[in-house]
Parts: structure tokens; C-alpha cells; sequence
């Protein structure tokens, strides 16, 4: 009886454990199961948020892309009466079906494009290798209303209101899978302009001369002729020419003069040749003539202002204000606006501030009413260029411009010990200047809006003071070009500029006899020159030109005006500015006597002078001719901004960034 009652207690307790045993290994699975579910949940849950974020992105780059003229409007018609909106529909409406196949084109993209942007290497690998976890995604096809409001027979607004529907589905592999679905809004506003075609107004025309000389003789200096040499180009003077009868001098296309008579060295005067002359004076079929006087060329553009509006265009509304104002307007502590130029047609300190950045991403400082001493870029907003240049306060010791071997073209500027560089990326739309250990990157190039048709890369260097040395990328054992291809370029001082070394293009326009290139339609790179205020100064130095005789080719339009003579005296031995001419002061190399001047492009300059070069050629950069071509905001530019024309076009002047706004969410049961 005892075995008996032994074998049931036993067989009890066995039940019993065994029941214990199968409760907690129930638990674990189910534990598990929740564990791997609620893991596959929470990815599910994040892939909506990036397959919204997605679907958001790749809409507005769509609509962007109509924007830029890469993809056309869905519709644009013109007006169907005076005073009314363009008939206009930026994209398409959604098609009423469940299959992308049956939507227009543009959505079609904006599914592929999402699909890319929900699929990201890095993302999808951090998944992984936190629990062995993926999501996929679904897009429904969206669906909602494209609509037009119209505010003015000039403004716009595309209404964009769409739905969309996401389906995710996570997993794990450990087996777990849930799936969440989203509902909702999809919208954005793209706002039209319809008016004159901007800038088509705008007429600019450019004198491009071989030579002009408005003196082309000092009557105080019998010592001083023309330099002997070939003139491709168009060749004139306001008096008349002295010549020197045993040098050469050969003149391929017309030269003229007001004066009756030319010099011959020292002071014999003669009437103008109507053939060859001395066995020195070799002319072309068009001649030697006399002709009435031509104004020097006017400097229209303010040089200093393009920096910071990027036209130099100083012409006022009928309130005073700027036609072309800069980015930003200067403001006192009240917020009145304050003057931009003063009275003499200067930039004000306050404006300088307001637009320019140092190499720290900060304002510059101010000496006094000025700026203080320094380099400066075109930046009103810390992030991005929103002028056309470079700004230097102060005396420029060297100024060293190379076009690098990718295409960038970089500006070393010193002043004193500091050295700051400057490099235009054309690649990377990118500018970034450097200055000791501080360096900053700003987004977008120097541009030339001044037609805002046709805005173009292009950069004002403005040094409010003189260069002391101008040189290219001719350095020891380098020898790179001034100017990069897509470098198009003016150097303004507001004194003299000394030029040390050779500036040449990194795509030549002429040929060594001075014939213009058989791809010069094709070639982008120019460079500009110009003082108000000074002279021109030629003072190669061995280590910055190619040839050791000190010969220096200079690939650029010149402009050298003299609008102060009261300090005459400054210029050495002449005692006279206004002219390209030897620097005759302290540290100064004398050229071999087989040493030539090469200038390529043209030269305009007020006072005729002397250099200590025997020979030279002017080969004119044929761009210039018919008045189209030109350096950016150079001397000779006339322009005429017009009353807008009738006719008008539509465009995209914003779009709004698109927005989704969630409308219902639910887990599916897996």
C-alpha cells in the first residue's frame, strides 16, 4: 500500500515539473516572438520616415528641373487676351489608377527618383549590423489637383496639393516582419513671373582698340617715339606719332592721327605718308590717315561697386535708390537705409561692410571711416558669393594670378607678411580664400550679372590703393598662366599698377606672328587692366618671365587713364602717369636690347611714354572688334539700359520647399 501511495506522489511531482517546463519554455518563445516583432516594428517605423522624406525630395527636384529649362512646363500658352496670366500648368494632374505605368511621365521620375533615395548604402548596412534588420517600401501612385491662382496679370502662384500612401514593411533575420502604412499631404507652391525677358533691355557695346594714344607724342620728351614693332589691330592718336627712322615699324590694318604732320626723332616734321615711308614705316592697304579727334574712352562701370553688386552699374531710380543695388543695404540702428555710394561715386564703408567677407567668415574691420588694411570676398551672407569679386584695402605688394593645372584659377594676394589666397573652383561652383591658418568656403563664383541675360563667371579685383608687383604663374621651375580658361577677369587700381612678370592666357588668341587662333570664337579666357589714376609699369623680374632677357608678354586689354595730374611727380624719371611705361625706380632690371614687349589684346592709354624696350609687338585680341567681347566691367563699355520691351516671358522665380503632412498611420497584423 505505501508503494502504491509513493508511485502516485511521484508520478504527481513528474506532472507537475513538467508542467513548469512547458509554461517557461512557452514563455521564452512567445518572449522572443515580441522581441523580433517589436524589432522589425521599430524599422518599419523609421523607413516611413525616410520613404517621406524621400518622396518629398524627389518631387521638388522634378519641379526643379522645369525650373532650370531641363524639363519643359506641362503647359504654356500664351495669354488669350492683354492684362491676363499666361494659360500655364507647371506639371501635370496624377492619373486616377493604381498602376505608376498609367502616370504621366513626371511622376514616373519622381517614383524612380524616390525609390533611389530610400535605398542608401550607409543606412542599410547600420541596419544590419544592429539586429540583422531591412525594410522595403512601397509607393502608392499619388494622387490630389494641380491649380493656378493668378495675383496680377504678372504673378502666379501653381498650387500643388497631392496624397500619397506609403507602405513599409521591416524584417529581421531572425525572423521577425511587421508592416506600417502612411497616408497624407504632399504639397508646394511654385510661384510665376511673367514680364520682360530680364536684361534683354540692357545694350552694351565695347570700343576695342589695337592702340589709342590720346597724346601720341610728348612735346616735352623728343626722346620719346613709338615703340617699334608689328600692330595687327586698328591703330590711333588725338596729336600724332613720333617715330624713330631706323627701327621698324609695321602697321597691318589702319593708323590715323588728327595732326597733319608725323615726327620723325628728333624734331623733323613731315605730312603723313600716303605710302611706306624711309624704308621704316611699312604701311597697310587701309593706310595712314588723318582723321577728326576721338574721345578717350569713358569708364562707365564703377569697378569698385561690381565687387559687391556684380553689374558696377551706379545709375539711380527716381527715388535715389540703386538700379543695381547690392545684396545687402546698409542700415542704421533704426533701420533706415543708409547711402550705398557717396557723393564722389565711391562705395561707402557702410556698404563694403554690409557685402564683403574676410577669410575668417567675418565682416571687415573698420580704420577709422575705411576698412582696415586687407583682402576681402564678395560674400553678404557668410555662405555663398553675391558679388563679383575681391576687394583689397590697401597697397597691394604682389599679386600672383594662376590658372591650376584642374581648371581653377587661384589669386595670391600679399600685403606686408600676409599672404591671402584666393581660388575659384568652375568645377565645384565653389570659391574658398585662405588666409595663415584660417580658410573659408563659399558657394558660387564671382559673377558678372550686368547683363542679366546673359550672366557670365567673372571677376572685378578691385585694390583701393596701388600693385606693387603683378605677375602670372611664371615661378621657378613653374610656369602655369595668369589665366585659367573660364577666367574672365579686370584688375583695377586706384593707383599704378607695376607689372612683374608675364600674364598669359591658358588658351592663347593669337598665333606667335600675332594672327588671331583658328578656335578664337571658342576661347573664354580674358583679362583686363586699368588704372584711373597712374601708370601702367613694366618691370619684369628674371624669375617671373620666360625669357632671361627680361622680354614679358602681357595678354590683356589695357586702359590707363591720368584723372589727377597733381601727383605727376610720383612716377619715376617722367614725372608723368597716364601711359604703359617703364617702372625707372629702385630695384629695377634693365631688359637686354634684344628683349621684346608682347601685348595681346588691346591698349588704350592717355600719355604716349617711355619704355626701355627697342622692340615690342601689339596684336590685337580680334574679340574685341564689332563690340560684343569685353573684359568684365572694362573702360570703353557704353550701355544703355532702355525702356523694357512688350513682349513677355514666363518663368519660375521660387519654388517652394515641398512639405508632407501625415494624415493616418496603422501596423498591419504579420
Amino acid at each position: 500500500m505505501a508503494l502504491i501511495t509513493s508511485l502516485l506522489a511521484t508520478s504527481m511531482l513528474l506532472v507537475l515539473g513538467m508542467a513548469v517546463v512547458l509554461s517557461a519554455t512557452t514563455d521564452t518563445v512567445t518572449t522572443k516572438a515580441q522581441r523580433v516583432g517589436e524589432q522589425s516594428f521599430f524599422v518599419a517605423d523609421a523607413g516611413v520616415g525616410i520613404a517621406r522624406r524621400a518622396i518629398e525630395q524627389a518631387l521638388s527636384e522634378e519641379i526643379e528641373k522645369i525650373r532650370n529649362g531641363t524639363s519643359p512646363f506641362y503647359r504654356n500658352n500664351p495669354p488669350s487676351a492683354a492684362g491676363q496670366f499666361p494659360d500655364v500648368q507647371v506639371i501635370p494632374n496624377p492619373v486616377a489608377s493604381s498602376n505608376w505605368s498609367d502616370q504621366p511621365a513626371f511622376y514616373q521620375n519622381v517614383k524612380a527618383r524616390a525609390d533611389q533615395l530610400v535605398r542608401n548604402s550607409a543606412r542599410d548596412q547600420e541596419f544590419d549590423q544592429l539586429n540583422g534588420s531591412n525594410f522595403s517600401v512601397g509607393f502608392s501612385p499619388l494622387t490630389g489637383s494641380i491649380t493656378l491662382v493668378t495675383q496680377t496679370p504678372n504673378q502666379a502662384t501653381q498650387v500643388v496639393l497631392l496624397h500619397y500612401a506609403i507602405r513599409v514593411t521591416g524584417r529581421t533575420t531572425a525572423g521577425g516582419s511587421a508592416t506600417v502604412n502612411e497616408t497624407g499631404r504632399l504639397s508646394t507652391n511654385i510661384n510665376l513671373s511673367y514680364g520682360p525677358p530680364a536684361g534683354s533691355y540692357r545694350n552694351f557695346s565695347f570700343s576695342g582698340f589695337g592702340a589709342f594714344f590720346d597724346v601720341g607724342d610728348d612735346p616735352a620728351h623728343p626722346e620719346y617715339v613709338l615703340v617699334p614693332g608689328t600692330f595687327s589691330g586698328p591703330v590711333h592718336t588725338n596729336t600724332h606719332f613720333g617715330f624713330y627712322t631706323g627701327w621698324q615699324y609695321t602697321f597691318r590694318n589702319v593708323i590715323s592721327q588728327v595732326d597733319a604732320n608725323i615726327r620723325t626723332y628728333y624734331n623733323n616734321f613731315v605730312p603723313i605718308p600716303t605710302s611706306d615711308y624711309a624704308g621704316s614705316i611699312h604701311l597697310s592697304a587701309e593706310g595712314y590717315k588723318q582723321v577728326a579727334r576721338v574721345p578717350l574712352p569713358t569708364n562707365a562701370f564703377s569697378q569698385e561697386y561690381a565687387v559687391i553688386n556684380g553689374t558696377g552699374i551706379t545709375d539711380v531710380k527716381s527715388d535715389g535708390t540703386p538700379v543695381d543695388p547690392p545684396a545687402v543695404i546698409p542700415r542704421d540702428g533704426q533701420g533706415n537705409a543708409l547711402p550705398v555710394l557717396d557723393g564722389s561715386g565711391h562705395v561707402t564703408a557702410d556698404a563694403l561692410v554690409a557685402n564683403l567677407r574676410t577669410a575668417q567668415n567675418t565682416a571687415p574691420a573698420r580704420s577709422g571711416t575705411a576698412l582696415a588694411n586687407g583682402v576681402y570676398i564678395s560674400s553678404s551672407d557668410g555662405s555663398s558669393i553675391s558679388g563679383a569679386g575681391i576687394y583689397v584695402q590697401g597697397t597691394a605688394d604682389d599679386i600672383k594670378l594662376y590658372g591650376d593645372t584642374n581648371g581653377d584659377q587661384v589669386y595670391v594676394i600679399t600685403q606686408g607678411s600676409t599672404s591671402t589666397t584666393i581660388r575659384t573652383s568652375f568645377t565645384n561652383n565653389t570659391t574658398t580664400i585662405s588666409s595663415g591658418s584660417s580658410s573659408y568656403t563659399y558657394s558660387g563664383v564671382p559673377t558678372d550679372t550686368s547683363d542679366p541675360a546673359n550672366p557670365r563667371p567673372a571677376v572685378s579685383l578691385f585694390v583701393n590703393g596701388g600693385i606693387t608687383s603683378l605677375r602670372g604663374g611664371k615661378e621657378s621651375s613653374t610656369s602655369n598662366p595668369a589665366l585659367a580658361s573660364r577666367t574672365a577677369l579686370t584688375v583695377t587700381a586706384k593707383r599704378s599698377i607695376k607689372v612683374t612678370g608675364d600674364l598669359k592666357y591658358a588658351d592663347p588668341v593669337v598665333n606667335s606672328d600675332g594672327t588671331p587662333v583658328s578656335n578664337i570664337a571658342g576661347v573664354k579666357n580674358v583679362l583686363g587692366l586699368f588704372t584711373n589714376d597712374g601708370n601702367i609699369y613694366l618691370d619684369a623680374k628674371t624669375s617671373y618671365v620666360a625669357n632671361p632677357d627680361l622680354s614679358i608678354e602681357i595678354d590683356a586689354a589695357n586702359a590707363v587713364f591720368d584723372s589727377d595730374t597733381s601727383n605727376d611727380s610720383e612716377a619715376p624719371y617722367t614725372g608723368k602717369e597716364g601711359g604703359v611705361t617703364t617702372w625707372f625706380g629702385s630695384g629695377h632690371q634693365s631688359p637686354s636690347s634684344s628683349a621684346r614687349i608682347r601685348l595681346v589684346g588691346s591698349d588704350v592709354e592717355k600719355n604716349n611714354s617711355l619704355v626701355d624696350y627697342y622692340n615690342g609687338d601689339t596684336y590685337f585680341d580680334v574679340r574685341f572688334s564689332g563690340g560684343g567681347f569685353r573684359p568684365p566691367f572694362f573702360p570703353g563699355t557704353t550701355y544703355a539700359l532702355g525702356p523694357p520691351p512688350v513682349a513677355g516671358v514666363l518663368a519660375i522665380s521660387s519654388i517652394d520647399q515641398a512639405a508632407s503632412t501625415a494624415k493616418s498611420w496603422f501596423r498591419d497584423n504579420n
